[in-house]
């Protein structure tokens, strides 16, 4: 068997560590981000449920208050004598007008019922809800689902029905943060759909077949969770489900499947593949360099010893390697030195002259690979952070939900959980920052109402600062093509920038009007205004602007950048106007774009 040479020999022993160190390193990646990714997945079904549960009680509630506010306002007709039962018929059917009302009875001591609607005489059989409840439901008759409220006040009672399709099947229409597959739906307490599922044809559209699967059975026994089972189609899901008792029992489902949510997994391990093979790659070529750089001084003092044996005297053994080589070849140059001190001397200035070349050339090569490692670093560091920040963020957050929580730990869970989100945030203006330099920001437009994207966005905000008021209003047709996602994203940095940087007794006024081709989105707040030097950079990268709110905690100044980036990538434009006394406005213009509008990127336009 041949015998490796010391070259080949110090080459395996630098190259085999490396690249058993990076597949284990790999692996461990794989796993901890494939984790995280699932239980992000999770998380965004169990937020989607959240935010059904709680537009749908907020809608009931508000109907249940108006209600209420309309028969304590009957002893207003008391005075009216013999049009005492006209006052109130009118003041009945304003109510029903206004509410969307699909059947309605008011029974006031001295006079006859009062009704509205064609059934309206079945309402007499109404009896008083448990204090918890809202409203009834009532089982499925024909294609129709209704549910009733009974309100009473001593001898006066309302009843009222409404018209499930009218008043509860737009809050299950957006299936923002679901994915192409996912779906929302009502579900009542025998498992019938009160609202449209998106796949019929299956269980849970008739009252004799009701959903059979294994969440709808945990949600109707009272239950709130997100589990991994399969769905009225038998489909791999993930599901999100709410017991709502507001309605008596039922159940708010939300879904995606586990194909696309789960995507992002597939998608990691070819890239942690990738990353591996360039880590591996580039071990064996330094290895290579540095095994050749150690073993060329043993290599070149062999040889010159070899010719020096043979009578070559006019040689020059270089001074590389170990102080014992070194000595070595010391002795080996003084001795050749002594016959052609003249020709040693040309050769060595020669070696020099060619040494400080090759350093240059290596100086230069290692600054451009210097440049191109910084801006993969950004983008690799902040992916790799964002798995273990978000699931820092999920077990915090799951945490603050048990219960016995000392004071000190809740406001501890409070602040990681506070940071974790700050720091996830970070990571994505980061993400988004780079692509913009590189390459471009993909986006991907699809039909979209922008007036209901806004107003679920701003929802959320008003969510996160609930101490403070945010109106909102529409106007004009919004239809047309965006992706959501990204738009979300606007919406939310510049709504979001107006909260942090405005007095806090002070309201944000947002606005989105549809004119002809185009949407505006205006966004107001009042407070000191930006600097006029301030603004011709306010949205280049790494900006940081002061007002009010004091600049947002853990902002790198990526936001405004970002945004600009994105509302171009639509062909659109963003402005802002700050004057005191007038306070700052932001201005977006997005043109509408067809339903058929190709994918585009967000080039950086020359900006970073």
């Amino acid at each position: 068997m041949k015998t490796l040479s010391f070259r080949s020999q110090l080459l395996l022993l630098m190259v085999v560590p490396v690249l058993v160190t990076t597949a284990a390193l790999g692996g461990l990646a794989y796993r901890a981000a494939s984790e995280a990714v699932t239980q992000n997945a999770i998380r965004a079904v169990g937020i989607a449920a959240n935010a059904r549960e709680q537009a749908l009680v907020t809608r009931l509630r508000r109907q249940h208050e108006r209600a209420s506010a309309l028969l304590d306002t009957t002893s207003d007709c008391a005075d009216k004598g013999p049009e005492r039962a006209r006052c109130l018929q009118d003041a009945l059917d304003d109510f029903v007008v206004t509410e969307g009302v699909r059947d309605a009875r008011l029974v006031v001591p001295g006079l006859e019922p009062l009704l509205v609607g064609a059934e309206a005489r079945s309402l007499a059989d109404l009896a008083p809800l448990p204090a918890d409840q809202l409203a009834r439901v009532e089982p499925k008759q024909g294609h129709e689902r209704v549910y009733e409220m009974f309100i009473q006040r001593g001898g006066r009672s309302l009843g009222l029905r409404f018209s499930a399709a009218v008043q509860l099947e737009p809050l299950f229409r957006d299936r923002y943060g679901l994915g192409g597959s996912g779906e929302t739906f009502l579900a009542d307490s025998q498992g019938v759909f009160i609202t449209q599922p998106r796949y019929p044809g299956h269980s849970g559209e008739h009252q004799s077949h009701p959903i059979d699967a294994r969440p709808m059975r945990e949600c109707l026994s009272g239950q709130d969770a997100e589990i991994l089972a399969l769905d009225y189609r038998d489909v791999e899901v993930i599901h999100g489900f709410r017991f709502i008792e507001e309605l008596g029992g039922g159940c708010i489902m939300a879904h995606i499947e586990q194909a696309e949510a789960f995507a992002p997994v597939r998608t990691l391990r070819a890239r942690l593949l990738e990353v591996a093979g360039v880590l591996a790659s580039l071990a064996v070529g330094l290895s290579f360099v540095f095994a050749r750089r150690f073993s060329r001084p043993v290599s070149h003092l062999t040889d010159r010893a070899r010719a020096l044996q043979e009578g070559a005297l006019d040689i020059v053994v270089p001074a590389e390697g170990p102080r014992e080589l070194k000595l070595f070849a010391e002795t080996f140059t003084k001795m050749a030195r002594s016959l052609q001190e003249a020709t040693q001397e040309r050769e060595r200035l020669l070696r020099e002259v060619q040494a400080d070349r090759t350093r240059l050339e290596v100086l230069a090569r290692e600054a451009q690979e210097a440049a191109r490692i910084r801006e993969d670093l950004v983008a690799v560091v902040s992916h790799d952070l964002r798995n273990p920040i978000s699931a820092i963020s999920m077990s915090a957050s799951m945490m603050l939900k048990r219960e016995g929580l000392t004071d000190w730990q809740a406001k501890g869970l409070s602040r990681i959980y506070s940071a974790a989100d700050r720091a996830i945030r970070l990571i994505r203006d980061l993400l988004d920052s780079t692509q913009a330099r590189v390459g471009g920001i993909p986006v991907e437009r699809k039909p979209l109402d922008f007036h209901e994207l806004a107003r679920h966005v701003v929802e959320e905000v008003q969510l996160a600062y609930p101490e403070r008021h945010i109106h909102f209003e529409t106007g004009g047709d919004a239809q047309g093509a965006w992706d959501a996602d990204r738009m979300a994203q606007v919406i939310t940095n510049l709504v979001g920038n107006a909260v942090q940087h405005s007095p806090a007794g002070t309201p944000v006024r947002v606005h989105s009007r549809g004119e002809d081709g185009v949407v505006l989105f205006e966004i107001h707040n009042e407070g000191a205004p930006i600097a006029a030097e301030a603004l011709p950079t306010l949205f280049e990268p790494f900006r940081r602007g002061r007002g009010a709110g004091g600049g947002a905690m853990g902002s790198v100044g990526l936001g405004l950048f970002i945004s600009r980036q994105l509302v171009e990538a639509h062909g659109g434009t963003i402005e802002v106007r700050s004057a005191r006394g007038e306070g700052t406005t932001f201005t977006v213009r997005l043109p509408r774009a067809s339903p058929a509008a190709a994918t585009a990127p967000c080039t950086d336009r020359g900006r970073g």
